[in-house]
């Protein structure tokens, strides 16, 4: 037995990835995330002050919730760790093939 995403009710799911009680509950649920995120942009594009986790105000043309520098940060991290992971790869097929 599950419990609704959306209303919490107790249902036997009929697929292992089903998460709602019926489709009218899905078709609910669906419906409040395209309308909270409706009044999130509009909130942003009326100018409500928003903050990036560094503290840099943001601006209200820009959709993320990180500033520049951070996006960039987060971005160069990434792909330090991508780099990081090829680098293991490819040490371990070296040691393999000797």
């Amino acid at each position: 037995m599950k419990n609704c995403a959306n209303c919490g009710a107790p249902f036997e799911s009929n697929k292992k990835n089903q998460k709602y009680c019926t489709p009218a509950c899905c078709r609910l649920a669906t419906n409040k995330k395209i309308m909270n995120k409706y009044y999130e942009n509009k909130r942003r594009l009326s100018g409500e002050k928003r903050y990036c986790g560094c503290g840099q105000l943001l601006s209200r043309y820009n959709e993320n919730n990180k500033c520049f520098v951070c996006v960039e940060e987060d971005t160069k991290n990434n792909r330090g760790n991508i780099l990081e992971v090829i680098n293991n790869v490819a040490k371990k097929t070296n040691k393999t093939k000797r």
